[in-house]
């Protein structure tokens, strides 16, 4: 079991999480949110060219695919030729634009991908990409991607950038002490990992958390914990968009992993999650902790 002393060094990063996500002048804004989009639809189109060298990256950029260092032109984007569906996010703030697509491989394999672009001066200065091309991923549940993810908070009922950073600190922070706030959730709250429901659903066969919602499935002792290296990479009141990621541990064992989550918070409360997780043996860091 992890030791006590990295528990107390995950509680620290948690509270400096929220405050970090807020206060981060180092990445003022240089791309506006249609600017960011246009980054986005132009990287697609350049990685399904196999363009790479077309994209504005920036000098020493951090390129990393399932938390390993890759050139562009080696990523399991290589293989991928159509997009079936996708969900693309903005934040100005912070400079990140995130997206997850639905595409299919030339072998005709559906695949779920998570990328983060983080732009300084219109260059990427990152890039970090989560591939799941595992037998798990669920087209069914991913085309199209879910319009609720979209959907725009009435101005009177919208969170605030810091109340809305304060309940992802806080549902990461469950992830290690199995303590979650209820207050949260909705009961309604559904978890999708790469296209599976794996809430309200006894026969997920992936967490085997019985019919339950996001807060029970996280309630008591569970074979997981500390979630650390966690990271706010997006927030959106206008749309209650959270877009958060971590490294989570599993006991005793060499496996870990690394999570890409996308949060939708409606009236103060989480209402969907659409998380691509990859599971992996000998993972240290997502390699993106400045």
């Amino acid at each position: 079991m992890i030791g006590k002393f990295t528990l107390r060094i995950s509680r620290l990063a948690f509270a400096a999480t929220a405050l970090f996500v807020l206060s981060n002048a180092a990445s003022a804004a240089t791309c506006d949110r249609a600017c960011l989009l246009e980054q986005a639809k132009q990287f697609n189109a350049n990685m399904l060219a196999h363009t790479t060298e077309k994209i504005p990256l920036a000098a020493n950029a951090n390129i990393r695919e399932n938390t390993k260092v890759i050139a562009l032109g080696d990523s399991k984007w290589t293989g991928v030729t159509k997009i079936l569906s996708e969900g693309v996010y903005a934040d100005p703030i912070l400079g990140n634009v995130i997206e997850h697509v639905a595409a299919e491989t030339a072998a005709g394999k559906t695949v779920y991908i998570g990328t983060r672009l983080k732009l300084v001066d219109r260059k990427i200065r990152e890039v970090e990409v989560n591939f799941d091309d595992g037998p798990r991923v669920n087209i069914k549940n991913l085309v199209p991607y879910d319009p609720i993810f979209n959907t725009i908070v009435p101005p009177e009922e919208r969170s605030t950038r810091e109340e809305l950073a304060r309940i992802i600190t806080s549902y990461f922070k469950g992830l290690t002490d199995h303590n979650p706030v209820q207050a949260d959730y909705d009961p309604r709250c559904d978890r999708y990992h790469s296209g599976n429901r794996v809430t309200h659903n006894p026969r997920n066969g992936i967490e085997e958390g019985g019919d339950v919602g996001c807060y029970e499935s996280n309630l008591g002792p569970k074979p997981w914990g500390p979630a650390t290296e966690v990271r706010i990479g997006l927030v959106d009141p206008e749309r209650g968009i959270v877009i958060g990621y971590a490294i989570l541990y599993y006991g005793n064992s060499d496996r870990r992993m690394q999570i890409n989550e996308v949060f939708k918070i409606l009236d103060g409360r989480l209402r969907m999650v659409d998380n691509i997780g990859l599971m992996e043996e000998g993972i240290t860091t997502s390699g993106f902790t400045d």
